[in-house]
């Protein structure tokens, strides 16, 4: 997922988008009832399960010359829309999960969020990891996450941090009756604040999924697994990799993996 110029001042946008191959090594599903399924237990995943919670390691320290207090509460606002976004099963299928998210970030910060989403070509999964009507999520979900800290200038010269959560969230699913598949979503929260800011947040983030049908993020704005087992197979490597890794890292998209207008019409076109 590639990093583009701030749309806003002290606001991180992330391009957000599906994965078509990996270069790191295909993980081995080990042999299950059914051979054609793949399994948290045969990914051999030993992270931590989230049910009904996020495990969440201790944000960086305060960077020196920014508000403790302040930098506290943006934390405490990371991981609540973090939660919100990844382990909160009534989000998972919501035909409205942007309601469910400003609802966890401060108005100002909500507002601003809100219309980012404008014309975005998923804006359910802009937003949350949302699953198609035909998709269970099976068992519970299993998530790492990581922080990052950084201090920048903006135009006008002056200093601003930003703070980032990042969700890494396997998730084992069905689709109808179909064989079980995982699904895994990388996903960035970012709010950023001046040394004077109280509650006027700057808030970007973005998304990309490993293992879902790559057409169905923007035909059905939702999550769905990859009918081809080991292209799903060869998808989640990376994800796995970045999962099991201490540092937020977003791999770097092509412009034919971003999911955008021109991602669309290929869909429909049926040239994919």
């Amino acid at each position: 997922m590639r990093r583009l110029t701030p749309l806003l001042l002290a606001v991180a946008i992330l391009v957000s988008g599906c994965t078509s191959g990996s270069d790191d090594p295909k993980p081995t599903a080990t042999a299950t009832g059914d051979d054609r399924s793949v399994t948290l237990a045969a990914l051999r995943l030993d992270w931590p399960k989230a049910q009904g919670k996020l495990v969440v390691a201790k944000p960086p320290a305060t960077p020196d010359g920014f508000d403790d207090a302040t930098y506290a509460r943006m934390a405490k606002v990371l991981t609540t829309w973090a939660k919100v976004a990844a382990v909160d099963d009534s989000v998972w299928h919501s035909n409205d999960p942007l309601a469910a998210i400003t609802k966890a970030l401060p108005a100002k910060a909500a507002d601003t969020f809100t219309k980012q989403g404008k014309g975005v070509v998923s804006p359910h999964l802009r937003v949350a990891n949302v699953f198609g009507d035909d998709v269970t999520v099976v068992g519970t979900p299993m998530i790492t996450t990581a922080w990052k800290v950084t201090v920048d200038k903006d135009d006008a010269d002056r200093p601003y941090v930003l703070l980032e959560l990042q969700t890494r969230a396997a998730y084992e699913v069905r689709f109808k009756n179909g064989a079980t598949r995982v699904i895994g979503v990388l996903r960035v929260h970012g709010l950023s604040a001046y040394k004077d800011t109280k509650d006027d947040f700057g808030v970007g983030g973005g998304w990309q999924e490993f293992g879902a049908s790559d057409c169905a993020l923007a035909l059905d704005d939702a999550l769905v697994p990859d009918s081809d087992r080991e292209e799903g197979l060869a998808d989640l490597a990376t994800f796995l990799r970045v999962g099991k890794g201490s540092k937020l890292e977003m791999p770097k998209l092509s412009a034919p993996e971003r999911v955008d207008d021109e991602y669309l019409k290929r869909c429909r076109d049926g040239q994919t």
